[in-house]
């Protein structure tokens, strides 16, 4: 007799660790102005930001970065017509997650002149532990059911000689983000500025993970 069964494993965790992707847009009407804006921009960031925050500057992770042409559509004419230039670095910066380090790194931010778009998302770290967990979760609930099925058949389970899985649905991040132009330009009804807004109203929500097995398990 051979059982084919589906297990399921999923557990929940608290986020220790900090993704904060930053946009740093600059418009001008020369190709040399907004290089210069764009980098100046940067490197007031990383020294009036990072730098005094006992970050370095390589954590300052650049993804994209590109100074492109922009065009504006007319109406009239029916054609688009130069509208100068655009400086864009996309960039990261990840650490473990303090609540009192962003919150003072998200109030030093609205205080820059020209602070960058900014996405703050929560994760795990060890990503490759948590799935382990979660697949052994399934891995038991699969085992569990198999037992079950060959001891209602009067059968002894023996070895599980296949396992296939479909791609974990879920990543590895919280549903809750925080979004960087929200908090510099607003100040609660309360009177909280940025920094009192994380430390007192604001916890992220543990993140879900989940995986699906399919275990065939022989009897005899």
């Amino acid at each position: 007799m051979e059982i084919v069964v589906k297990g399921t494993g999923s557990a929940f965790y608290t986020p220790d660790e900090v993704t904060i992707n930053f946009d740093f847009i600059i418009k001008g009407d020369s190709y040399e102005e907004v290089l210069d804006m764009g980098t100046k921009n940067v490197y007031d960031f990383i020294r009036d930001l990072l730098i005094p925050m006992n970050f370095k500057k390589e954590d300052l992770k650049t993804r994209n970065f590109v100074i492109r042409e922009e065009n504006r559509y007319n109406e009239q004419t029916r054609r688009y017509d130069f509208a100068g230039y655009s400086y864009n670095q996309h960039a990261k910066l990840v650490f473990d997650y303090d609540e009192n380090l962003l919150a003072d790194l998200m109030d030093n931010l609205a205080r820059l002149a020209c602070p960058p778009k900014a996405i703050v998302n929560f994760g795990v770290k060890d990503q490759k532990e948590c799935r382990k967990d979660v697949l052994g979760r399934a891995y038991n609930d699969a085992l569990s059911q198999a037992e079950a099925i060959a001891l209602a058949a009067g059968k002894n389970l023996k070895d599980c000689i296949k396992v296939d899985f479909q791609p974990m649905s879920a990543g590895y991040f919280s549903n809750t983000f925080l979004d960087g132009q929200v908090m510099y330009s607003a100040k609660a009804s309360h009177g909280m500025g940025t920094a009192e807004i994380i430390t007192n109203i604001f916890t992220p929500e543990d993140i879900e993970l989940s995986e699906t097995l399919y275990c065939h398990w022989t009897t005899d």
